[in-house]
């Protein structure tokens, strides 16, 4: 379906004025929304396989078979920049470990900057930020479903070894593309049942970030952070890296803190956290994702959490300033198609929270007028945020509406179904 542009763009000069009669200058909305910058995970494309030609079991579970997936660098690179041709702001790639491309067969302990050189470059020609992820999954040094806190030594000093190297790599990263790159510890250490000594093995999580964390980076190219989860399969009664340890120890060190939309309980908020977190760090590492009844990471969707968070992250002042990353894999449906759809649901939700005329809300909270608060709030909902968001597509010359499906299909029946 191809849009009239003309007509775009009477209907934004019409939403234009509804906004500015709250007070929101849309033109300049715009000009700061382009500069966002959201990171797209690289392991939506080939279903986190990466590059090693790992056979063994793997620590996440990734449902589908949808074909077409890629099977090597320049494959997934290629549907990445197919992705960014349809969204209209400015992007990061997150890259895990797995994804490097050794021409010395590299263990994941030996990794080095040179083994991804290519992603740097391909980066730089595409004018893009990278941020990193240590790979503690699918590897034969994984114990038991432990690495960091693994009672074993030298399976832990095969991690530590490995997080050194990856610190290294994303400072490498940083300094090249001119962009702070986050470097990423997610671990999936835990039991699947009730552990006799719940705090023996966070002792020795402890000792191994602390190992890890020795050598200091300048923080304009990279930046650690810690990511907590509730729980996991296999992993159902004790995660090692819970939130609470993690936040913690981030404080207490001065690294940042992930927040994982998947990661807590159903019935807990995230956006609640980032006005609690962000009055004690200003590095803060947001994955979006969508779980269904758990940690499903299904495709994001403009949903009312999503939207939610997005809210909370422009009125705590953390938008521009909080890393903000997709985390989900969905291999039941064209990858390209998962990707574009959540790229582009972030994409708009937050450009809704920074058009939202908060300062109405929040004079009339000061003057302790909360009916006006709750009346205000609802009216806001049905502010024109579509045809904000069509003209800034239609300005950042990406597709408007719908119009990227039938593109996205054409690269289906022309590229990704070829593959096999």
């Amino acid at each position: 379906m191809n849009y009239n542009r003309e007509q775009i763009a009477k209907i934004y000069e019409i939403a234009k004025q509804t906004y500015a009669a709250y007070g929101v200058d849309t033109d300049k909305v715009l000009e700061e929304f382009y500069k966002q910058k959201i990171s797209l995970h690289c392991w939506q494309g080939d279903d986190i396989a990466g590059f090693e030609n790992f056979t063994g079991a793997s620590q996440n579970v990734v449902t589908g078979n949808y074909p077409g997936k890629a099977r090597n660098p320049e494959e997934l690179r290629a549907d990445l920049e197919k992705v960014f041709s349809y969204s209209p702001i400015s992007h990061k790639v997150n890259l895990h470990a797995n994804y490097a491309e050794s021409a010395e067969g590299h263990g994941r302990d030996e990794l080095t900057p040179e083994d991804f050189a290519n992603w740097i470059a391909w980066a730089k020609a595409n004018n893009c930020g990278l941020d990193f992820n240590s790979t503690f999954f699918a590897h034969d040094m994984m114990n038991r479903n432990m690495s960091l806190a693994s009672p074993d030594k030298a399976t832990r000093d095969y991690w530590i070894k490995h997080s050194k190297a990856c610190r290294k790599i994303a400072n490498a990263m940083g300094e090249a593309l001119g962009q702070t790159c986050v470097h990423n510890i997610w671990i999936p250490d835990g039991m699947k049942d009730n552990p006799a000594s719940r705090k023996y093995f966070r002792e020795l999580l402890k000792d191994s970030l602390d190992q890890i964390l020795e050598e200091k980076y300048d923080e304009n190219n990279m930046v650690d952070v810690v990511e907590g989860k509730l729980f996991g399969i296999g992993t159902e009664c004790y995660v090692v890296g819970s939130y609470d340890f993690y936040l913690a120890y981030a404080i207490k060190n001065n690294i940042g803190i992930c927040l994982d939309s998947g990661h807590y309980h159903p019935t807990e908020q995230i956006a609640d956290k980032f006005s609690a977190v962000s009055l004690f760090t200003d590095k803060i590492l947001l994955h979006v994702s969508r779980g269904v009844r758990w940690d499903s990471d299904h495709v994001t969707i403009n949903n009312d959490e999503l939207n939610f968070i997005m809210q909370e992250a422009k009125r705590c002042g953390l938008l521009g300033k909080m890393h903000i990353g997709l985390d989900y894999f969905d291999a039941s449906i064209n990858r390209v198609t998962a990707w574009t759809v959540g790229l582009r649901a972030a994409g708009k939700a937050m450009l809704s929270a920074m058009l939202e005329p908060t300062a109405m809300l929040e004079k009339a909270e000061q003057d302790w007028n909360l009916g006006n608060r709750l009346a205000y709030s609802e009216e806001f909902k049905n502010l024109p945020v579509d045809a904000v968001w069509n003209y800034a597509c239609m300005q950042q010359g990406v597709p408007v509406g719908t119009e990227w499906i039938d593109d996205v299909n054409a690269y289906e029946a022309e590229v990704l179904a070829k593959r096999g």
